[in-house]
């Protein structure tokens, strides 16, 4: 609770990123045609702050910082030409896997905690006392830990929303 007051508060006063609007118009119809909510397009901006050439340097890429085996499972080539570099592409291969991830654990909070710290990572935290990402948040890698109650912060910021608030996919 304390860290998402924290980061309510840091990102108050962000304001949006240059390539966000141009972005946004282009990206959002395809989170929904992939059955997402279109909010989920912010994600970008904690991964990358929208840059499709941002580089992590554990390999992530792209503006939703797919790792290559992710990527490639996901459809995404990388190599010779790296599609996540690729606005259109990397924004369906994120969703699909946002939607696979929230179908799993039928819970926004929890899907996105494995998009960052990976599906295994998050259900071997679970179990029949520990079910929310707030039961398992001190269990999960720092990162996680606010990676979470930022992108919900960024969410409250850009679109007045949660992700306890969006719709889970069907």
């Amino acid at each position: 609770k304390q860290v998402r007051a924290a980061w309510t508060e840091a990102v108050k006063q962000r304001p949006r990123p240059a390539a966000a609007a141009e972005l946004e118009k282009k990206l959002k119809p395809i989170f929904t045609a992939h059955g997402v909510p279109k909010e989920l397009f912010w994600l970008a901006e904690i991964e990358s702050s929208f840059n499709p050439k941002a580089r992590s340097p554990a390999g992530a890429v792209g503006m939703f910082q797919l790792m290559p085996r992710t990527a490639q499972s996901l459809g995404l080539s990388t190599w010779p030409f790296d599609e996540r570099k690729n606005p259109e592409k990397s924004a369906a291969a994120t969703a699909r896997h946002l939607r696979e991830l929230c179908q799993q654990f039928n819970d926004w909070p929890l899907a996105v905690a494995a998009y960052n710290a990976g599906a295994g990572r998050v259900k071997s935290k679970l179990d029949a006392k520990r079910k929310t990402f707030d039961d398992i948040a001190p269990k999960l890698p720092t990162e996680t830990q606010m990676y979470v109650p930022k992108l919900n912060a960024i969410l409250q910021l850009r679109e007045g929303t949660t992700l306890e608030q969006l719709q889970k996919p069907s």
